[in-house]
């Protein structure tokens, strides 16, 4: 007759020696959801997905703690891997009473739903590739666009360095527009150029601001004019029979949108080749 013994090694298929004389389940550190559909624990899949991913969102995204996030992600993933083979019994003997309350075939059981999923293990591996792949991808992407986006722009005959990180949201010749957002910090600004029809700087934004308090500013040996209220930053200047204006609007900050706000007006240049 056989021993539970020998059902569980039944149950458990390949290497089911090491699985029960280990402590420590090194598959189980390195390759976690892989080995656990390998293994044939849909709902211990589920559940480790599900922490994990709770891990990530409150500790990277939520508290912005990144180095924590990877702390305890690692250590989630140590005690897993030190519990696995006791979580994996329980299951294996759950199954096996199971079948002899319902007097099943035992060894049948076994082989159903024991051993392992080399098809599974395929599939998922083929979407984990398929994952990571896109995210590198966009990664790639992103930071290629970061390098095109901090590169000298020119509006006619105005240029300024778009600071590192923020995004374009409309590129044109006359009108430009870009956003930095993140937990902490939420700004954006606007470039425009229009044709002239006010007598001066100072002129244009009492008309359309309302300003009041205006004072001006020496930028690359162009007087700019300027006002601000509130977070929100308005620029003039007038070369040429052209309007040139900068609309910078802070929402948050955390010290990040007021460096990018110095850092954007230190690059305002006009091109006097045009």
């Amino acid at each position: 007759m056989d021993t539970e013994r020998d059902y569980i090694k039944e149950y458990i298929g390949v290497n089911s020696e090491k699985i029960l004389n280990n402590y420590f389940s090194w598959p189980t550190f390195f390759f976690s959801i892989l080995y656990f559909i390998y293994r044939k624990l849909y709902l211990y899949t589920l559940l480790y997905f599900v922490i994990n991913a709770v891990i990530i969102v409150i500790f990277e995204y939520i508290l912005n703690l990144n180095i924590l996030s990877s702390i305890l992600s690692i250590l989630f993933s140590f005690i897993v891997a030190f519990k696995f083979k006791d979580l994996y019994l329980y299951k294996i003997k759950k199954d096996i009473k199971k079948a002899q309350e319902q007097n099943l075939d035992i060894s049948m059981i076994c082989k159903k739903k024991g051993g392992v999923n080399k098809v599974g293990l395929i599939i998922a591996l083929v979407i984990y590739l398929g994952i990571y792949f896109y995210v590198s991808y966009e990664y790639v992407k992103d930071e290629l666009k970061k390098l095109e986006d901090t590169s000298t722009k020119e509006v006619i005959t105005l240029k300024y360095v778009v600071p590192n990180e923020f995004n374009s949201k409309y590129i044109s010749d006359k009108y430009s527009s870009y956003e930095y957002i993140d937990e902490l910090n939420e700004c954006n600004f606007i470039i425009q150029e229009m044709n002239n029809t006010y007598e001066s700087e100072t002129s244009y934004l009492s008309n359309v601001y309302k300003a009041e308090n205006i004072n001006n500013i020496n930028i690359d040996n162009k007087t700019w004019y300027y006002f601000d209220n509130q977070g929100s930053y308005i620029y003039a200047l007038i070369y040429k029979a052209k309007l040139y204006t900068l609309n910078y609007y802070i929402i948050k900050d955390d010290g990040k949108c007021s460096n990018y706000y110095n850092e954007l007006i230190n690059t305002l240049k006009i091109n006097e080749a045009n």
